[in-house]
C-alpha cells in the first residue's frame, strides 16, 4: 500500500552506540554526534551528512544549545559547552548535565552505563542528488545543514561514531516526545519500503533537486516528506519567489527626503566636508549637515558595510533643478574631468541617474532595475506547454511547463573623478551640475564595459559576451564583418524564436567608419552601403560605443538583458594623492549586477581568431 511519507520522516530509526570520556565532577562528558554514514531517509532513499568545511552550521550548539532526553523539548537535562567538526569528518561535541531530577537521574544511567545512546536534531539547509544506483537506494548529499539540539537517546540513529542522529528533519516543535518499541518500528520500517515505488523515489528525487537547484532545500524537505506534488511545489517556489521580490521592493524604497530636500543636496557640500582639515572641519562640517545626516540614513539601509557615504537613491533620482530648467556653464577650453576647465556647455536639469543612463549605452537599451535591496531572483519560463490532439471525449494530456530563476546579486563596481580645490568651493548649480554629470560619465564608462565583456571572476559580474548559452561565431576577415555575416545574427536569433523588432546592433566607431564605405554586396552596381541612412545596419538601430572592443559585434533583444542597481552611490574623497596640484579625487562604488533573461535573444561575433 502507498503511505504518506510525512508520517514516516517523522520516525527514529535506531543503532547502539556509545558515549566519549566521563568528567564526573564538571558532570560533563564527551560525544560524537554525527558522521557521514549512509542512512536511510525515506524508502528506496539515502542521506549522507556532508562534514566538509563549512557544511555544518555550528553557531546555535555553540551557542549554548539545549541537551535534550529523548527529543522531547519539556526535558531539557543539559547544555551543550563546545561543538566542532574534526578532521575524522565527525561531529563532536561536550555537554554539561543540569542539576534537575530528570537530569541527575539520566546522569546516573549515563555513568552506570545504562543510556548509551546520543542522537542530534537538525535541519537541512542544502541537498542534492549525489547518486543514483541501479537497482538501488538514491543517495543524497546535504551540503548545508544546522544542528539544533542533542540528545540522549534509548535508541540512536546512527552508530558510526557511537553517537545516533536524528531523523526528525522538520520544526523542532513536530519531533515526536517519546519512541515507539522497537518491534513496531521494524515493523512500520518493512511496511513503508514494501509499499515504496519508483513513481514515489522519482517525486521526491524531483522535488529535492528542485529544492537544491534554487537554494530552497527545507522548502522542498517540507514537500517532499508531506507526499506533496512536484507541481504543488513548483507552486509554492514560484509564490515564495514572488514574495521575496515584493519584500526587497518595499525595502528599497527611498529615505523619504521632499523633492525639495532631494533637489537641494549638495555633491560640492558633501565633497567640502569629507576633504576637510582638521582646522576647517567644524565648519564645512556644520555647512553639510543635511547631506551628512541624508547619507548616512541611506547607509543604514545598506546590507553591507561601507568605506564612504552613501548618496541616498533619493537624490540620485531626483532633479537638480525644476522641470525645464537649463543652467549654463562657460569657460576655456581644456579638460571637463577635473572642473579645472570646462568647455561651453547646457546641462539640463536631469537626476544623476538619467545622465547615467544616457551616457551608458547599456543603460540606455537594456532593463534597469534601481534601488534594489538584497538578492533577487526572477522567475522565468524555460519551455512551453504542448498542445495535443484528441478524440470525441477523450481527454488530453497536461504537459508540465518547466520554469528557472534568473538571479541577480550585487558586485561593487568602482571609479572615480577628479576636480580641483577651487572647482570644490563654488556653489553655482551650474558647477554642481558639472560634477554630477562628470561622475556619472566616469561611472557609465565603467558599467558598460562590464556589461559586454565581464568575466564573473574576481568579483566582477558576467558580461553578455561570457553568458553561457550567447550565440557566438567569428567574422570571416579581421575588422571588416560582411553583410551577410551581419545578416547571420539576426538569423540565429530567429532560428530560435528570440527575434523582435527592436533589436539593435552595438559596435564601435570603426565600425561605424567602415560601414559607411563598404558596399552590402560585393558585386552590386549600386552604392548602397551596410551602413544605411538613420543610422541603421540591415534595418535595425545600431549604437556605438568604443567600449566595445575593435571588431566585436554585438547584436541582440536588449531588454532581455537586466542591470541590477543597489541602493545609493557610495562616495569616498581623497585629498591627499594629489594635493601637491591642488586636486581633489572623488572614488564612486555603486553595487550591481547583469542578468541575461535568455541567451538565445543575444549574438556576439568578433575577429578571426
Amino acid at each position: 500500500m502507498n503511505r504518506d511519507l510525512s508520517s514516516f520522516a517523522a520516525e527514529p530509526q535506531w543503532r547502539a552506540g556509545v558515549f566519549g570520556a566521563v568528567d564526573k565532577e564538571k558532570r560533563t562528558i564527551e560525544l560524537s554526534f554525527s558522521s557521514d554514514i549512509e542512512l536511510e531517509r525515506w524508502p528506496g532513499m539515502v542521506e549522507v551528512l556532508s562534514h566538509d568545511p563549512g557544511a555544518v552550521m555550528l553557531d546555535r550548539l555553540n551557542s549554548g544549545g539545549p541537551l535534550l532526553f529523548n527529543h522531547d523539548l519539556d526535558e531539557v537535562i543539559g547544555v551543550v559547552e563546545s561543538a566542532t567538526v574534526g578532521a575524522d569528518r565527525k561531529g563532536r561535541a561536550v555537554v554539561r548535565f543540569g542539576n534537575s531530577e530528570e537530569a541527575q537521574e539520566v546522569w546516573a544511567d549515563v555513568q552506570d552505563g545504562i543510556l548509551r545512546n546520543v542522537s542530534v536534531g537538525y535541519r537541512i539547509k542544502e541537498i542534492k542528488l549525489d547518486e543514483s544506483r541501479e537497482g538501488g537506494p538514491d543517495v543524497y548529499l546535504v551540503t548545508k545543514w544546522e544542528p539544533y539540539e542533542v540528545s540522549i537517546v534509548s535508541v540512536p540513529a546512527d552508530t558510526s561514531v557511537g553517537v545516533g542522529r536524528s531523523l526528525e528533519i522538520a520544526e523542532p516543535q513536530t519531533i515526536p516526545k517519546k519512541m515507539d518499541t522497537e518491534i513496531d518500528l521494524i515493523k512500520e520500517r518493512e511496511i513503508a519500503a514494501s509499499a515504496a515505488s519508483t513513481a514515489e523515489r522519482d517525486r521526491v528525487r524531483s522535488i529535492l533537486s528542485a529544492g537544491s537547484q534554487y537554494k530552497e532545500s527545507e522548502l522542498a524537505t517540507e514537500f517532499a516528506t508531506a507526499g506533496r506534488s512536484l507541481e504543488e511545489f513548483r507552486v509554492a517556489l514560484l509564490e515564495k519567489v514572488d514574495a521575496k521580490n515584493r519584500s526587497i521592493v518595499e525595502a528599497s524604497k527611498p529615505i523619504g527626503l521632499s523633492e525639495k530636500e532631494s533637489q537641494s543636496f549638495s555633491f560640492l557640500k558633501l565633497f567640502r566636508a569629507l576633504a576637510a582639515e582638521s582646522g576647517d572641519a567644524k565648519k564645512f562640517g556644520e555647512e553639510a549637515k543635511f547631506e551628512l545626516e541624508a547619507c548616512q540614513a541611506a547607509a543604514s539601509k545598506m546590507h553591507r558595510s561601507t568605506s564612504g557615504v552613501v548618496v541616498p537613491v533619493d537624490v540620485m533620482l531626483s532633479p537638480l533643478t525644476r522641470s525645464g530648467e537649463v543652467v549654463s556653464v562657460k569657460s576655456g577650453s581644456g579638460y571637463i574631468s577635473t572642473g579645472a576647465n570646462a568647455v561651453p556647455t547646457n546641462l539640463l536639469s536631469g537626476s544623476f541617474i538619467e545622465v547615467l543612463r544616457n551616457r551608458a549605452v547599456l543603460m540606455q537599451l537594456a532593463q534597469e532595475l534601481s534601488g534594489l535591496v538584497g538578492n533577487v531572483d526572477i522567475p522565468k519560463q524555460t519551455d512551453a506547454s504542448t498542445a495535443t490532439w484528441v478524440g470525441e471525449d477523450t481527454a488530453g494530456t497536461r504537459q508540465a511547463i518547466n520554469f528557472g530563476l534568473v538571479s541577480l546579486r550585487p558586485h561593487t563596481v568602482t571609479n572615480y573623478a577628479e576636480i580641483t580645490r577651487r572647482m570644490m568651493m563654488q556653489t553655482a548649480i551650474g558647477v554642481e551640475a558639472l560634477v554630477r554629470y562628470d561622475l556619472a560619465a566616469q561611472l557609465a564608462r565603467t558599467i558598460d564595459l562590464a556589461g559586454f565583456y565581464g568575466d564573473g571572476q574576481s568579483n566582477a559580474p558576467t558580461g553578455i559576451k561570457n553568458t553561457a548559452g550567447i550565440k557566438g561565431f567569428s567574422f570571416g576577415a579581421a575588422n571588416a564583418p560582411t553583410f551577410a555575416e551581419l545578416v547571420r545574427m539576426e538569423t540565429e536569433i530567429a532560428l530560435s524564436n528570440a527575434d523582435v523588432p527592436s533589436m539593435t546592433y552595438v559596435a564601435n566607431a570603426g565600425f561605424r567608419g567602415y560601414a559607411k564605405t563598404a558596399r552590402r554586396l560585393a558585386t552590386a552596381t549600386d552604392s548602397n552601403t551596410i551602413w544605411e541612412p538613420g543610422n541603421t545596419v540591415n534595418g535595425y538601430r545600431t549604437e556605438i560605443t568604443n567600449q566595445v572592443a575593435t571588431g566585436d559585434v554585438f547584436f541582440g533583444n536588449w531588454s532581455d538583458l537586466l542591470v541590477g542597481m543597489w541602493g545609493g552611490l557610495e562616495v569616498t574623497v581623497d585629498p591627499y594623492t594629489f594635493s601637491t596640484q591642488g586636486r581633489i579625487r572623488i572614488v564612486l562604488m555603486q553595487d550591481l549586477d547583469f542578468a541575461v533573461r535568455r541567451a538565445a535573444s543575444f549574438a556576439f561575433c568578433s575577429n578571426p581568431a
